[in-house]
């Protein structure tokens, strides 16, 4: 695994499939932290559940008032 991104957070829209995912996963190899975000919470959560120290959140990014109000989930415990 890469640090070029350690200690750095990243937002990934669309995560939950397709180039989204795909992001998601670069940035984790990477050593970032990911927020996993997109329309399908179930998507999003499932992804994340296979990122290191990932969070999912769903989220409409297109309108302001598209935001559902959950708080980001982590998926599982991270080892410190």
């Amino acid at each position: 695994m890469s640090t070029r991104f350690e200690g750095k957070v990243v937002i990934v829209t669309g995560a939950a499939s397709g180039f989204g995912e795909a992001i998601a996963n670069k940035f984790a190899h990477e050593g970032a932290k990911v927020v996993v975000a997109d329309l399908d919470e179930a998507g999003a959560e499932r992804v994340a559940a296979g990122l290191h120290d990932a969070v999912s959140l769903a989220a409409d990014v297109t309108t302001e008032s598209g935001n559902k109000p959950s708080p980001p989930r982590r998926s599982r415990p991270t080892a410190r």
